[in-house]
């Protein structure tokens, strides 16, 4: 069976470990991901115009977050669909149920204790939105292995031996 799966990202290795849950949860399961961020659209009509998705998107991601996904790719590239990275530029939550419906997402990953930090002065917590959402959510918590457990889950290495559970 194939599913959709949303995850909100702020572009963060932390926020792609979720992939991994997901992915281990549901084992004979494919899915098609989308690591979703917030932003607000610019306020001015020429920064509205010169505004272009896939630009911004590029300009977002960092050289860790990218491998990290490159990295899932790699090790479960036969049960990932497509891995996508799309920005919700709405406002409300009619809005954000419309995205879900338009991109028939079946289940919602999100961390249980959000930190969210938004790499760009317009970026937004998808949380308030996510929490009240149709969709199923799960939410998932780190396990916390000791004083660097907040570093390690911001490493490559978490992709691999990081650990999670639901809540």
């Amino acid at each position: 069976m194939r599913k959709t799966v949303l995850i909100p990202t702020d572009f963060s290795v932390e926020s792609v470990n979720l992939v991994k849950t997901a992915l281990n949860s549901n084992e004979e399961d494919s899915f098609e991901i989308i690591l979703l961020h917030g932003l607000y659209l610019p306020d001015t009509m020429t920064e509205l115009i010169l505004f272009r998705k896939k630009e911004t998107i590029r300009k977002l991601e960092n050289a860790a977050f990218r491998e990290s996904c490159q990295l899932l790719l790699s090790k479960y590239g036969k049960r990932i669909e497509s891995l996508s990275v799309d920005l919700f530029t709405g406002f409300n939550q009619s809005a954000f149920e419309n995205y879900l419906e338009a991109n028939r997402v079946d289940e919602i990953y999100a961390l249980a204790e959000s930190r969210f930090k938004g790499p760009h002065k317009r970026s937004f917590d998808l949380m308030p939105f996510v929490k009240n959402a149709s969709v199923h959510l799960f939410k998932i918590r780190w396990v916390d292995l000791g004083k660097d457990s907040y570093m390690d889950r911001n490493q490559l290495s978490a992709l691999f031996f990081g650990h999670f559970s639901s809540s």
